[in-house]
Parts: C-alpha cells; structure tokens; sequence
C-alpha cells in the first residue's frame, strides 16, 4: 500500500508538490553545474563558485597576463638587439676595410692617382655606414637612442648630421632590469662628441621670482620646502613660532610666507612698511627690523626638516643692523634656466652684448646678444642658424656647453667684433684653450731635445720652432718648449717674450683678435717688407695655423693665423670623410692621422658591441627567469580552478542517483488520492 512520507503529515498536495519540486530543481541545478565544470575541465567558472580561491585566480591571471606581455616584450627587445649586433658587426668590418686602405696608401706603390681612386672606394663607405646606422627593425631605428620614428643621422653641410636623442628605448622588462633596447648614434658612433664645455661660471643673480627647485641651496643639495621655527625675540622675551613653507615655489613666496608669519605673531617687529624682506647677493635677507626696543629673528629647523639650513638662514640672528647671514658657504648658487637673462648674469670677467659668430664648415651665422636675451631664446638664436650646432645649459647649471651634431664638420665660435663669446666661455680658441685641443686632439708638435744627427750631442739651434720676420727685415728664430705647451695664453707669452728681446717691447705683439679665431701678430716696425712666419724644426708653425697667416699691409701691419682649435666631432663618419679629403688631396699626413682614427673608431664600435653583448645577455637571463615564474604561477593556478576529473564524475553519477530517486519519489507521492489516504 502507498504512503505518505512522515515529513509531510498530513498537508495539501500543492505543497507536496512545491517540495519536491524544489527538491528536484535543486538536483538538477546541482547536476548542471558539476556537467559545466567537467565540460570546461575547471572548478571554478564563476567568482561565485568560490569567491576566495576565484579571487586568488583572477590575481594569478592578472600576473600571467603580464608575464606573457613582458616574454614579448623579451623577444622583441632581443631580436632588436641582435639586429643591432649585427648592424655593429658590419660597421666595424667597414671601419677595419678603411683602415686597411689607409695603411696600403702610405706605402712606396700609392701615389696620386692611386689615392684618388680609392678616394672613391672611401667614398663608398661613407654612405655605406650611413646605411648601416640608419637601419630600422620593425619601423624602429637602432640608432637613435630614444628617438626611433625617423633615421638619426642625415646628410647635412657636406657631412652626417645626428637628428638622435637619449641614450635608447626602454620597454617593460621587469623589475630590476632597466637595459635600453636599442643604443644612441653617440655610444655606437661617438655622434655628439663635440662639446664645447663653458668654461666661465655665470652665476646668475638671486631673485624674488627665482624658483626653489633651480637653486641649488646653502647645502648645495637643494631646498626642500618645510616647516621652519622661528624665534622672535622684543628684548625682553622671546616667542616661537613655525612656518609652514611646504609648496612655496619660488624665493618671494618664501619670503612672503616667512614675513608675514612673523608680522603677524609680532605686528611691531619691522619699522619699515611691507614688504621688508628680500634678497641680497644669493642670499636672503631681512631688513627693516625694530631697533628700540631690539627686535631679533632667528630660524631654526623643525624636527629632521632641512629647510632652513638649506636657505642659507639657520642658526643666524637677524637684527636691525645685521639683515643677511654673514656666515661663510651660505650662498644659494642659483642655477641657470631657460629664464635667465644674460644682463642678469655675475660672471667673472663680466658678461659683455654683442655678435657671435658660429661656424661648422663653411657655413656660418652670427647671433647678437643684448642683455634683455634670456638663455631659451640664446638657444633658439643658435639652433635658428640651423649649422647643425646646439647650445644647452650644462647640467650643473652654471655654464653654457656648445654642441656639434655634424660629422665630418669642424665647428668654430668666434667674436664678431667684441667679447661676448669669451666672457661667456663658449669662444673655441681664447687664451685658456687647452693646447693638446688643438688640431682635433692631437695637439702641436715642437721641435724638443733635438741632436746633431753627426756628433749625436745636443744641438739647441734644432730645437728652433719657427722663425718671425717682420716687415723692417728684422726676424728672430723661437723655441717652444714643454712647460709653454699648457695653453693658448702661455704660448703667447712665450712668443711675445721672445720677440720684446729681439725687437724691443711693442714693435711685435702678440695676442687674439677681437674677430676670427687665430694667432695674431701686430706688426709695428718700419719697413715696406712683409711679416712672415717660416717652419725651421718639428710642426709647431702649422699645427699653431701660423704657416697659412694672412699678411694684411698698413701700421702696424697684421698677420692673422688660422683657426687650429676647431671642434671636430670624433666619430667613424669624420674619419672616413677626412681620409677620403686626404687621398683626393695626396696628403701622407692626413692619410696616417685618419687611419689611425680609424683604428680608434674600432675600439668604440667593439665597446659598443660588448654593450648590447650584454644586454642581451641580461634580456634572456631575464626571459628564463620569467618563463620559470610562469611555470609555477600556472601550477598554482591550475591546483586552485581546475577539476579533479576522478572526483567529480563520481559526484556527478550520485547527483543523477539522487535526481532519479527524487523523481521516483514525487511520482509515486503525487499520485496518491484521498481514497489512499483513508484507507
């Protein structure tokens, strides 16, 4: 006989039904849902399956997402630097075939023609290694440093000028690996190596709008603004107070915050009206203090902060008679800016307005300074000449560096009839000019510890450099010696000390001009010959331009010798285009000096190739390390969602048992009727 379940007693059928029909539902759902994780192989779908491990996958996830990113990111960085190996591989085979020719041009079998014609053999890989530095992965050029949409280097002024900037591309290689994937034109080429370092300190003037962030501070390790204590002392007692200065951003606003703390703690502390603080020198200062009775300031530093000692103004007391800190070192070095006007410069000697003349071949511009120019516009004055020159501040702020961006060109600052190059130290030749700068480096040969090729003993007449003849017919014969070799101005001196003994002092002097770059003589003897300088022993004359002077005829008659301090840009592309001038012009010297340049472009090449071997290296160190971390990362991964087949087939087969049973169970109890029930 059928019956009713105990649990239902005696209840409507409508009921009966809803249970069971929940019951069943349940089962089902149950059913479906183990049938979805064994389709998909995982345990986990949905964050709702279980919110705690789904958490910890999705984290995992968002990890291997990256992982795969960054093993791209590997592959890329790698194939870009193999290209670049290769790119450096080629260029030194180049450099070595120029070299070869070189040598072979120097030997008994070369002579004009021959050295014409591998003029043009040069020529060849002149524009080959252009190629080569220009070369491009996946639209991304392997030479540019971080510039890589557009070729760096181009054909400009007869030479190779480099459009480039920083030091390479950087990309997401994971922490502690900052290696550029790709390499300046400077480092694989030496591209930029034509600086002319200001040599003249500045000093730009302190002032109210000058921001903290470009001056350099007391401590010369900036100012950071914060809280400052100040002690104001009325004679008799003595109040403490403290200044917020965290966001002040120039020196007025400091200045401001500061003073008006103060007037308002103190209102009769200044006699003067406001404001009566302000800058002297690099220095704050803080004027106008009460005297009757004696008002006094004195800042001090708030815990760990550095505020005040940074501004020059800790530890000093300020009275009415004593308005700026006295102490030694408390100068705020400003640095210079874009914003900072030459008229508003302290340099020593000081800075004088006029013409400058840029050269880079034989191109040239001029730029005339005044003392309104500020520094930004100065450096689009120069870059407006379009020379392939750019003017920049130097990174310690305080000078101005000049830089050629032409291969193969030899860049020249010269006055344009004044001073304002030299005084701010950007004229290539001036009396403090390095001579071991002179001829691209190599310096001026003299003629030192000369012998008599007969009796071997010293002989001092072979040490005599060149002779001077004036134009009365006078000459005396110079000796320059290792200790005169420093620089310009004491080559000078040498010269000038040598022809006062010979000729009396002021008939010859001896000096720069004012103009062009070059040694100058002014003649003033008398006579209607002219001034000529000629080559005895060694290459001083030459490599000091003295052989090629221009005699200009009057009284005093000149005799202006050539530029030899021009700065040449050290890179492979200016020594194949010098040994390709020196074969078509048959010149032996030129020939040996290029190819040992040459040799020396090897050197830098090979370095360059050892930089990226490494980085390389490092790239797929890295790339095995994160293939490695993927691994693990997966395996837990996979140990938190995926399904335990096993587990859950048997799972699966009791839900279908338990859905049949339940199925069989709400038809036979569904289909009892009051007659059963009674019976």
């Amino acid at each position: 006989m059928a019956t009713i379940p105990s649990s239902l007693a005696r209840v409507p059928n409508l009921l009966v039904s809803r249970i069971s029909l929940s019951n069943n539902t349940r089962n089902s759902v149950d059913s479906l849902l183990q049938q979805e994780k064994l389709s998909s192989g995982k345990e986990i779908n949905r964050p709702s399956d279980d919110s705690v491990r789904a958490s910890v996958v999705l984290t995992l996830q968002q990890r291997l997402n990256q992982t795969d990113q960054r093993l791209r990111n590997y592959k890329h960085a790698d194939a870009l630097l193999s290209t670049i190996d290769t790119s450096l591989n080629d260029a030194v085979d180049l450099a070595r075939n120029a070299s070869q020719i070189a040598s072979a041009q120097l030997g008994a079998g070369s002579d004009a023609g021959t050295r014409k014609n591998q003029a043009v053999v040069v020529g060849s890989l002149v524009n080959e290694l252009a190629s080569i530095a220009n070369r491009d992965f996946t639209g991304i050029h392997l030479f540019g440093g971080d510039s890589v949409d557009q070729p760096p280097f181009e054909a400009f002024l007869g030479g190779y000028r480099y459009n480039g900037r920083g030091q390479g591309l950087r990309t997401d290689l994971g922490e502690g690996l900052d290696a550029p994937a790709t390499i300046a034109g400077e480092e694989a080429f030496g591209a930029l190596s034509a600086r002319v370092k200001g040599d003249v300190d500045l000093n730009p003037a302190l002032t109210l709008t000058t921001r903290l962030d470009d001056v350099a501070g007391a401590r010369n390790v900036g100012i950071k603004p914060g809280p400052v204590t100040v002690a104001i002392f009325n004679g008799a007692t003595t109040q403490n107070i403290t200044v917020d200065l965290t966001g002040a951003q120039t020196i007025g606003e400091t200045l401001t915050r500061l003073e008006s703390a103060v007037r308002q703690a103190a209102p009769a502390a200044f006699t003067a009206g406001y404001p009566s603080s302000g800058v002297s020198g690099e220095r704050l200062a803080f004027g106008g203090l009460q005297t009757a009775p004696p008002y006094t300031l004195r800042f001090l530093d708030t815990g760990t902060g550095s505020t005040a000692a940074d501004l020059g103004i800790a530890g000093f007391t300020y009275t009415g008679a004593n308005a700026v800190n006295t102490a030694a070192n408390q100068d705020l070095d400003p640095r210079l800016t874009d914003f900072t006007t030459l008229g508003s410069l302290n340099a020593t000697p000081p800075v004088t307005y006029g013409n400058i003349v840029f050269k880079n071949g034989a191109a040239q511009g001029v730029v005339t300074t005044s003392a309104g120019m500020t520094l930004g516009q100065f450096k689009s004055a120069v870059a407006a000449l379009n020379l392939g020159i750019r003017a920049e501040i130097s990174a310690d702020g305080k000078s101005i560096d000049v830089v050629n961006e032409v291969s193969g060109l030899r860049m020249a600052i010269e006055e344009g009839g004044g001073t304002a190059a030299t005084t701010l130290g950007i004229r290539t030749l001036k009396p403090s000019t390095k001579i071991a700068d002179f001829n691209d480096g190599k310096g001026v040969q003299i003629a030192d510890g000369a012998v008599d090729p007969v009796t071997g003993l010293p002989d001092p007449v072979r040490n005599n450099d060149f002779r001077i003849t004036l134009k009365s017919g006078a000459s005396v014969d110079v000796d320059l010696r290792k200790q005169d070799m420093g620089d310009v101005a004491s080559v000078i001196g040498r010269i000038q000390n040598v022809a006062d003994a010979a000729f009396g002092v002021g008939t010859l002097v001896v000096g720069l001009s004012n103009g062009s770059n070059g040694i100058v003589f002014t003649d003033s003897s008398v006579g209607g010959g002219t001034t000529a300088v000629t080559s005895l022993y060694g290459h001083a004359a030459e490599d000091l331009g003295l052989l090629g002077a221009k005699f200009t005829a009057g009284s005093p008659a000149t005799l202006a010798g050539e530029d030899r301090a021009t700065v040449r840009v050290d890179s492979a592309f200016s020594s194949l285009i010098e040994l390709r001038g020196a074969l078509e012009t048959n010149d032996s010297r030129g020939i040996t000096v290029a190819g040992e340049r040459l040799n020396g472009d090897v050197d830098v090449l090979t370095r360059a190739r050892a930089t990226v071997g490494a980085r390389a290296q490092r790239v797929d160190s890295a790339r095995t390390r994160e293939e490695d971390l993927s691994l693990v990362t997966q395996q837990i991964k996979s140990g938190l969602e995926d399904l335990d087949y096993t587990q859950a087939t048997q799972k699966f087969t009791l839900l279908q048992l338990a859905q049949q049973a339940g199925l069989a169970s709400t038809s036979r109890v569904t289909s009892l009727s009051l007659l059963d029930f009674l019976r």
